[in-house]
């Protein structure tokens, strides 16, 4: 921690914030005692990194982190690519992130894409294109559905909250854990169990950081288990789903639907076994940007409040848990 008192210290902004976001950091680091730059060119973060003291944004990944850096702030919810840098795992340089943000945001884009699957838009967006007139598809509803969520963290919970005015059969949470303070489940799982309820799950939301028990999770033998009308969405890690397993169950037909707005490969390659499908939408890794206004006041908010209390030499509230990887 930082030594109460010490000098002014600088702290580097690269993420691109509006210049009102921008001001508002900036009086208030200068009340803590704290000098801000703001730079989004890659070239001039490289060049102010060696002089900056708290880091506010996402660290390059080829730079090397300096001594004289002593924190790293993600506005990410997420911090797989950090865990193992040296100076993050031995603690001379700390590292928050910024959960807690987008549970508003992607609840949103969750609540859309399980909408659009149920009631086949692709489909007909495809016709609108085509000029075809057509209106006798059988259509699904998230009314009588058993929902299951895996990751029921910030944005887990903040989807099954909405999806619990739709009149859904039942909504299931699976954590580590197996709780959770959102009252919005109708029972909490731990993971041991999920086997168990995949055969269950007419929409499965997948919703989880990267950590090594999360990669491939959603396996193949794990997606035969599903019926055969589940519907899968991921806005969690790529790296959570064994993407070729869920191709080929896409293309035979073995479920009904998916929706993915994360991918092992980023961007997704022109040539990848996912596309063409059509019965999966794809986003561009865009539900958790920080595009909405109230995912970048709460970001901005835990950071400052972080920022007085690391300008005080005390523990910072958004610390990342190496060990869990989140």
């Amino acid at each position: 921690m930082r030594a109460a008192g010490n000098a002014q210290g600088m702290i580097l902004i690269s993420e691109p914030l509006e210049p009102n976001v921008i001001e508002t950091m900036r009086r208030s680091a200068l009340k803590l005692g704290f000098e801000v730059r703001y730079e989004t060119r890659e070239s001039a973060v490289a060049e102010r990194i060696p002089e900056t003291e708290v880091f506010f944004g996402l660290y390059p990944a080829d730079i090397p982190i300096p001594g004289s850096l002593k924190w790293i702030c993600l506005p990410s919810a997420g911090i797989n690519g950090y865990t193992d840098l040296p100076a993050i795992r031995d603690g001379r340089c700390l590292l928050t992130y910024s959960s807690g943000a987008y549970g508003i945001t992607i609840g949103e884009h969750l609540v859309m894409l399980v909408l659009m699957l149920l009631r086949r838009m692709p489909e007909y967006l495809a016709d609108a294109r085509e000029g075809i007139w057509r209106h006798d598809r059988k259509l699904r509803s998230i009314y009588g559905s058993r929902i299951v969520i895996l990751g029921a963290g910030d944005i887990g919970s903040a989807f099954a909250a909405r999806a619990r005015s739709f009149g859904p059969r039942s909504i299931t949470g699976i954590s580590r854990s197996g709780r959770s303070s959102c009252d919005c489940y109708d029972r909490m799982l731990a993971v041991s169990e999920l086997d168990r309820v995949l055969p269950e799950a007419d929409i499965l939301v997948m919703a989880l950081p990267e950590t090594p028990d999360t990669i491939h999770i959603l396996n193949r033998q794990r997606i035969e288990k599903l019926p055969p009308q589940a519907l899968v969405v991921n806005v969690g890690r790529g790296s959570a789903i064994d993407e070729k397993a869920l191709a080929d169950a896409l293309r035979s037909r073995r479920i009904a639907g998916a929706a993915l707005d994360v991918f092992e490969t980023e961007p997704l390659p022109a040539d990848d076994a996912l596309r063409g499908i059509d019965s999966l939408i794809i986003t561009p890794h865009m539900a958790g940007q920080r595009t909405l206004d109230e995912s970048v006041r709460i970001i901005t908010e835990k950071f400052l409040d972080d920022l007085a209390r690391y300008s005080r030499g005390e523990r910072l509230l958004n610390l990342a848990d190496l060990a869990r990887g989140y």
